[in-house]
């Protein structure tokens, strides 16, 4: 028996799962073409830039309801279901899953501080690696447990629709707001020093350390939910044996389109209500987002559907290195120590170019993979993991 971790073969990997990653890359890069174009929080009449006019909000409306919210859900899913596919393979093994899981969580941490500090402050990999050391503990759990603490994380964030906005929400939006337009200005013409100096020294919420710290335990619960119902879905093996549940699968498929997508339209087509907005993010992305998974998961069982989904595999497969050179190229391209063209070509023209460098993905990703293992990014977050120089060829 092997007494070593090491890192998952091709063999062992899940098609399905990367085709999902891969949907989930492209829907995460769409939505965050707002946020590089017109700042981290969008706050109205600082961001309504619509040299298209219709086409323009049409797409902004297109992106809110179809993207934002759904797909960076869709991926903590399938974060957690590959936590606890690591535990399950490990263990099998014989072998300590704590040890290797806590180098991975870490080493996660700190590509995400280096990402947030250096690169975009949109980071999602800070928030991914704290929930990753809470979601070791829930492991322990049964598949019951796993399925009930994940309804009562995603009810409690979905409570939220109930709150009345009161004087404290408007002191918050009011530091928002000003937040945003001296980030505004600072993206628009500011040089990369400036921009990081800003990044660290400005208080976005208003409420100094204690608020950044509330800011970041609502992210963790918020992606926790969905860490735990992925973990569960691992556990229930769904996904291999898609053909068995089919029946079950595809009523998960009409409940949550048929609710996940209602949820989503006051938020994307009526306005910028507190209550409209927590509908959206907390019942209608998580619904919606599923709703993904199950399409594709159905998709995957017919041998013509899998052809078209077999690119979007190969961006799954290098998600990490994807990730980051999302942000890298277009924060080079929006922000004013690149190429500035923040908040100066409108949504429609965003979101072409988040779809056009989605393609050039697609083609680096199935060029770089018969040449290679795995991604370069991929490659130094195993090493750190099993502790072993990973074969890359």
């Amino acid at each position: 028996m092997n007494t070593r971790a090491t890192s998952i073969q091709d063999n062992e990997r899940i098609a399905s799962l990367d085709m999902m990653r891969g949907v989930a890359l492209l829907g995460i890069l769409l939505a965050n073409s707002l946020h590089f174009q017109y700042g981290l929080f969008l706050i109205p009449g600082l961001h309504d830039y619509y040299p298209l006019g219709t086409i323009d909000r049409v797409a902004e409306s297109a992106i809110l309801f179809f993207a934002t919210a759904s797909f960076y859900t869709l991926f903590s899913f399938l974060f957690g279901y590959g936590m606890a596919l690591l535990k399950e393979r490990l263990e099998q093994r014989e072998l300590r899953f704590g040890t290797v899981y806590y180098r991975r969580m870490f080493i996660l941490l700190f590509a995400g501080l280096a990402h947030y500090l250096l690169i975009w402050d949109g980071d999602i990999l800070i928030t991914y690696a704290i929930g990753g050391f809470i979601l070791f503990l829930f492991l322990r759990l049964k598949e019951r447990g796993l399925l009930i603490w994940s309804f009562i994380i995603l009810l409690l964030m979905a409570s939220s629709i109930a709150m009345p906005e009161d004087e404290s929400t408007f002191t918050f939006e009011d530091s928002l707001a000003a937040y945003s337009a001296e980030e505004k200005e600072v993206l628009t013409s500011g040089t990369y020093a400036e921009v990081v100096q800003f990044r660290l020294t400005t208080d976005p919420f208003g409420m100094g350390g204690w608020g950044q710290l509330l800011v970041t335990f609502n992210a963790v619960v918020a992606v926790l939910g969905m860490f735990l119902l992925g973990a569960f879905v691992a556990r229930k093996k769904w996904l291999l044996t898609i053909e068995e549940n089919r029946p079950f699968i595809k009523k998960i498929w009409w409940i949550t389109m048929l609710v996940g997508f209602p949820a989503k339209i006051p938020h994307a087509f009526m306005g910028d209500s507190y209550s409209y907005e927590m509908l959206h993010m907390t019942i209608g992305g998580p619904l919606v987002a599923m709703f993904y998974a199950t399409s594709i998961a159905l998709l995957a069982t017919s041998p013509k559907a899998q052809k078209w989904l077999q690119p979007l595999a190969k961006v799954g497969r290098l998600s990490l290195t994807n990730y980051l050179m999302q942000s890298i190229v277009f924060t080079t391209l929006f922000f004013g120590y690149g190429i500035g063209l923040f908040n100066s070509i409108g949504y429609f023209a965003g979101a072409l170019l988040a779809l056009g460098f989605f393609l050039l993905q697609v083609l680096f990703s199935s060029w770089w993979l018969t040449r290679f293992k795995m991604g370069p990014f991929e490659w130094v977050w195993r090493a750190g993991t099993y502790l072993e120089i990973p074969k890359l060829k």
